[in-house]
């Protein structure tokens, strides 16, 4: 196997800076998770980080960034730092990365084992104790192994805390407090993104007064079945009869969607026309980090009547032929009779 070492900031990396350190409270089980998590939200933000780092201490990168070949390794390191005002023993460890349902970067929970590049990364121990003030600069190893899937893994190094908390039952429990350091590593390969817009439904409350319109929410998905990370910004409109339209949303970023990720999204619209078949589409214009993708669209359609508009028009129209009628009536000739000699009799005013 090819090894790689690395002690600082490498051109060899293909992305730029970005913020890495997340803090994400979890508990030990499932259970306790809902009952603890009001009080790890109530917790003050952690005191220690972790970020990439060098023999030497941090070098200014905030995630790390790899591509590398199958069968291939690299040493890099971590800097740990205790910025509180007491001791700290943290443990370390690594794990994969998802795209939450809202859309934000998540790792697995400690109680889930990772099978992607979490198990491919060698720390050199499992904790470190930390005095106030001070930082631990550890090497660690990233092997790809053989059978490796091109396209991008993600995950990260978490530093973290177990303590006990009190929740708003009054119960005890364990909550794991983690910051985390962001790991990207794209194996090398053929590249296939592909995005799409899967799941549109449509709710309209349709009004007994048209004007301005009804309220409506659209729920849709936006999924990545490709093997990199997407980005890009997601638009719904809502056309009427002949492409007519009634309503659009502002563009909405898509910071960042990992492979075999989706995003369950949302878009609410206060007025639209009842304006009989209306027709709702998401569009989504995805890109990679190296080029940008054709726009994938999901549609889904509803009959929104506008009954007191049709109920209006059936009565101007009963009222329109009640009228002709009373016309044509008032013109037809009067009927005459015959006496008894063939005469024509008029008949009396």
């Amino acid at each position: 196997m090819n090894t790689r070492t690395v002690n600082g900031p490498r051109r060899a990396w293909r992305a730029g800076v970005f913020v890495a350190v997340a803090a994400m409270l979890l508990t030990s089980g499932p259970m306790p998770f809902a009952s603890a998590a009001p009080a790890a939200r109530r917790a003050e933000r952690p005191t220690w980080t972790v970020v990439p780092g060098s023999p030497t201490g941090p070098k200014g990168r905030k995630q790390f960034d790899y591509e590398l070949n199958t069968k291939e390794a690299i040493t890099d390191w971590i800097s740990v730092s205790n910025l509180g005002t007491k001791p700290l023993t943290v443990d370390l460890y690594a794990t994969d990365a998802f795209t939450a349902a809202d859309g934000g970067f998540a790792l697995l929970p400690r109680n889930r084992k990772p099978d992607g590049v979490g198990t491919w990364i060698k720390l050199p121990k499992a904790s470190t104790t930390l005095p106030v003030g001070k930082r631990s600069d550890m090497p660690f190893t990233l092997s790809v192994p053989a059978g490796a899937t091109p396209g991008d893994h993600i995950g990260g190094i978490i530093a973290s805390i177990t303590e006990q908390q009190v929740n708003e039952k009054g119960q005890r429990v364990d909550v794991e407090r983690r910051v985390a350091a962001r790991v990207y590593l794209r194996v090398t390969g053929p590249l296939t993104p592909v995005a799409a817009v899967t799941a549109v439904d449509v709710d309209y409350e349709n009004p007994i007064i048209p004007l301005p319109g009804g309220k409506m929410a659209v729920t849709y998905r936006v999924a990545n079945h490709g093997n990199v990370r997407l980005s890009g910004t997601v638009r719904v409109r809502v056309d009427g009869p002949l492409g007519v339209r009634l309503a659009s949303s502002d563009p909405i970023t898509v910071a960042e969607l990992l492979p075999d990720s989706e995003l369950r999204l949302r878009q609410e619209f206060s007025s639209v026309f009842p304006a009989g078949r209306l027709t709702t589409a998401v569009d989504f214009n995805p890109t990679t980090n190296r080029e940008t993708l054709p726009s994938v669209s999901g549609q889904a359609g509803t009959t929104a009547v506008p009954w007191l508009i049709l109920a209006l028009l059936v009565v101007v129209l009963a009222l329109v032929v009640y009228r002709i009628f009373l016309l044509r009536a008032r013109r037809r000739p009067a009927p005459t009779f015959l006496d008894g000699a063939g005469q024509a009799v008029p008949t009396a005013p």
